[in-house]
């Protein structure tokens, strides 16, 4: 399969809004052109809602033969101006449409899903929304896929080999949450009856964990594993979020072939769980749609806090934070299409768009975009610790308190809350699920945990449940003599207890290490930084934010970035053949990049001097 053009170039892509109505080659041949002198590498097409001011427009209805042959020109235009081409599969999301029959709609325990496909291209002439896919049914997805397919979008693969069918985050009511079968299954797997507890599942967190767990692995493998081969067999990628699914997150972006993280609507240290997954999959590339309403959301229609206003320094910020933790692809969010030229707007920042205040800033900021994710794609990721995703905990745990509720994030399984701690940052450790666990080795000769081609100082677990079965493989990794932190003795989740399980976690407990070994951390600061390294043997780039931008967190105030002051701190970055002091001098809001090479032993500070580009920028105008 062709190369995504993603892989071959790291060029910043932006989500171009459809809004449902009419459509032209001429507008659509002068928004591209604008795109590539912009220094943008691509668009995202996604299809909605109408703009309130030509609801009842003419215009081509989803999938019919006008709309089709407005998008494969669309498609061949991005093909001939070198810059690239993917397509939400399907308008708005969940997956859904007039097309999903009732068979192969969305369920709950009491039998359909209420829920509807709000705001998408149809809503323009259908008196009733669209049903919901159902999600945890691959026929479902195969019937919804191979409409979409042939109704062109099979054809825009062949046209544009190596494109992705994007799959935005899952947005799905989790509330009963069910499949048909589901209560057979349970009942198959766990030994008891569901539907005994389903009219009241908070009563019993530990039949709501059984539940959650039998969701995780049927989300796997009824929708992202099928979704990635559906996609490979049209001859297009999947890029994925999987964020909002109630399934380990890590093994779901394993699932496609560009992991997609989102900020600011997430804070940007929740891209470590699409890094990670992305390390341990062995995924070149990890994208992020961008700067999604960084100054607030509010419901469409109402206009977002700062549209139309954002200060380019503060997405600076934003994406910093991002790269800091993994992501080496921008995808920004987003640009409308201009139905009434310059005058078009989609309700939530950031807007992008021939109007907007942005454009003097908008050469020059990709150009760092780019520059940035180049130097974040150099060799392999170094990160030399693990750490045990707790995904136990929030099952049980459920819903997020009032105040830490937000419009991405209302429980604790959505893993929003879920934090490095402040003193493990400094070795700068990956996520690692249990799931996952029967993949890592250890070698006896390195005395290093091995996972793939890479390889780990040590493993940190701290969490107050465990499941029986991943129990089982840090015990058998702890018997092998692994370096194994175990903060806790772990408690059992769910209803089905074991009966050795108590014996298990105390002989776990006093094998394992109690506090961390003494290897050093890659990055030692007198206060906690977030930064990023990749090698190339002996060649190490490391990333480092501002302390400033540790912990950004939603919503952004507006000109944050401008009262970001100089900072310095002393630093210590290890390798594992030497040690480096570095003085870290931070200007205004701007991060550090170095290059350090292990075998001469020298330090290379690399310019990120945006400002400079900025001048330079100008004086090519």
């Amino acid at each position: 399969m062709k190369q995504h053009p993603m892989f071959i170039n790291a060029r910043p892509y932006v989500r171009w809004w459809w809004f449902s109505g009419p459509l032209s080659e001429q507008a659509i041949v002068k928004q591209l052109e604008w795109i590539a002198d912009m220094g943008f590498g691509g668009v995202e097409i996604a299809w909605v809602y109408p703009l309130q001011d030509t609801g009842s427009a003419e215009g081509p209805r989803f999938l019919d033969e006008e709309f089709t042959s407005y998008v494969m020109f669309a498609v061949q235009t991005c093909r001939d101006l070198h810059i690239g081409c993917d397509l939400t599969f399907g308008t708005l999301w969940p997956f859904g449409g007039s097309f999903i029959p009732h068979t192969y709609a969305s369920k709950v325990f009491s039998g359909s899903s209420q829920q509807r496909l709000r705001k998408s291209w149809e809503s323009r002439y259908l008196s009733k929304p669209g049903l919901i896919l159902d999600h945890l049914n691959a026929e479902a997805l195969t019937y919804y896929a191979d409409h979409l397919l042939s109704y062109g979008f099979s054809d825009f693969a062949e046209e544009y080999p190596g494109m992705s069918f994007f799959c935005d985050s899952w947005e799905i009511d989790p509330e009963g949450l069910s499949y048909d079968g589901l209560f057979t299954d349970f009942s198959s797997s766990y030994g008891y009856d569901l539907a005994a507890f389903s009219t009241d599942l908070d009563r019993f967190p530990e039949v709501r964990y059984d539940y959650r767990k039998l969701l995780a692995q049927r989300t796997i493998e009824e929708f992202y594993r099928p979704f990635g081969a559906i996609s490979h067999a049209a001859g297009a990628y999947a890029r994925v979020q999987c964020h909002g699914a109630p399934t380990d997150i890590l093994q779901a972006y394993g699932c496609s072939d560009i992991p997609e993280t989102e900020t600011m609507l997430f804070d940007p240290d929740f891209a470590l769980f699409a890094a990670s997954s992305a390390a341990l999959y062995g995924k070149p590339v990890v994208s992020s749609e961008s700067f999604t309403c960084i100054y607030g959301w509010v419901p469409s229609p109402e206009e977002a806090p700062g549209l139309g206003e954002e200060d380019v320094y503060d997405l600076r910020c934003v994406a910093d934070a991002q790269f800091a933790c993994g992501v080496n692809q921008v995808v920004w969010h987003g640009m409308p299409y201009e139905q009434v030229p310059h005058d078009t707007r989609f309700y939530a920042t950031v807007h992008v768009g021939r109007d907007g205040t942005l454009n003097q800033e908008l050469r020059w900021f990709n150009d760092y975009l780019t520059s940035m994710s180049e130097q974040l794609r150099f060799g392999n990721v170094y990160a030399p610790s693990l750490i045990y995703l707790p995904l136990e905990d929030q099952w049980m745990a459920d819903r997020l308190p009032q105040e830490l509720t937000k419009p991405s994030s209302h429980y604790f399984w959505e893993l929003q809350e879920t934090k490095i701690p402040d003193d493990l940052l400094a070795y700068r450790p990956l996520w690692i699920s249990g799931a996952l666990l029967k993949q890592l080795a250890y070698d006896q000769q390195t005395h290093q945990l091995v996972y793939g081609d890479l390889q780990f100082s040590f493993l940190y677990v701290d969490a107050h449940y465990i499941d029986f079965e991943y129990l089982l493989e840090i015990d058998r990794l702890v018997r092998e003599g692994a370096p194994i932190v175990l903060r806790q003795s772990p408690n059992e989740p769910g209803r089905q207890q074991h009966e050795s399980y108590r014996e298990l976690a105390e002989q776990t407990m006093a094998r394992a290490l109690g506090d961390l070994p003494t290897v050093n951390p890659v990055l030692q600061t007198e206060t906690p930084v977030d930064f990023w390294v990749r090698n190339d043997r002996d060649i190490y780039r490391l990333f480092v934010l501002h302390p400033d931008l540790r912990n950004l967190h939603y919503p952004l105030v507006q000109g944050f970035s401008h009262q970001i002051q100089d900072r310095q701190l002393s630093a210590c970055f290890s390798t594992p053949e030497h040690s480096y002091h570095l003085d870290l001098h931070f200007t205004g809001s701007q991060s550090l990049l170095y290059e350090i090479d292990d075998r001469n032993q020298s330090i290379t500070r690399i310019d990120l001097d945006t400002d400079e580009m900025h001048h330079a920028n100008e004086a090519l105008q």
